[in-house]
């Protein structure tokens, strides 16, 4: 059986080390919040705002110097993101923050909440991509970690919420 995206970054991350995922559960991103929470080694640190998820990720990355991973889901939650990932990019901090999006065939449409998360956080981000095809995903889930242990900032890896629920 093959196993659904987001059960590939949940199995990427846990084998990266990644003990911990902050977060607020929403739609686009649930299908990855599943995964964690079938996964013994990595927990989901639910919080009340995406800002505040950031910004734990980026406080145990600096803490531990190692990789700090939180999630947003579609539009306002990927835009909430933004004062944690400036505070882990202005510390030089590793994190990687997983982005929801509106379904695939909604790209570009001025869907309701869509956002172009690669332009948002262009600013912010030491790498950035949307994931259009489950085959992307491996490349795309190790170069953004590479970017982000590497050049010491901020990844941002953005998942249509169909997409994290189809088989890779």
């Amino acid at each position: 059986m093959a196993r659904t995206v987001a059960r590939v970054i949940v199995d990427a991350l846990s084998e990266l080390g990644v003990r911990q995922v902050f977060g607020v559960v929403g739609d686009a991103l649930n299908p990855v919040t599943d995964a964690i929470r079938t996964t013994e080694d990595v927990e989901w640190v639910g919080c009340r705002h995406e800002e505040a998820a950031a910004f734990a990720a980026s406080a145990q990355s600096q803490l531990s110097g190692t990789l700090g991973v939180c999630m947003g889901t579609v539009g306002p939650g990927s835009v909430h993101l933004l004062n944690g990932l400036y505070d882990a990019a202005k510390s030089r901090t590793p994190v990687l923050a997983i982005a929801g999006q509106v379904p695939l065939a909604e790209l570009g449409s001025d869907y309701f909440q869509e956002v172009d998360n690669d332009a948002l956080f262009s600013d912010v981000a030491v790498f950035r991509a949307t994931i259009t095809s489950p085959d992307q995903l491996p490349q795309l889930l190790e170069t953004a970690v590479r970017n982000a242990l590497g050049r010491k900032g901020v990844a941002v890896l953005t998942v249509p919420g169909d997409l994290a629920a189809t088989g890779s």
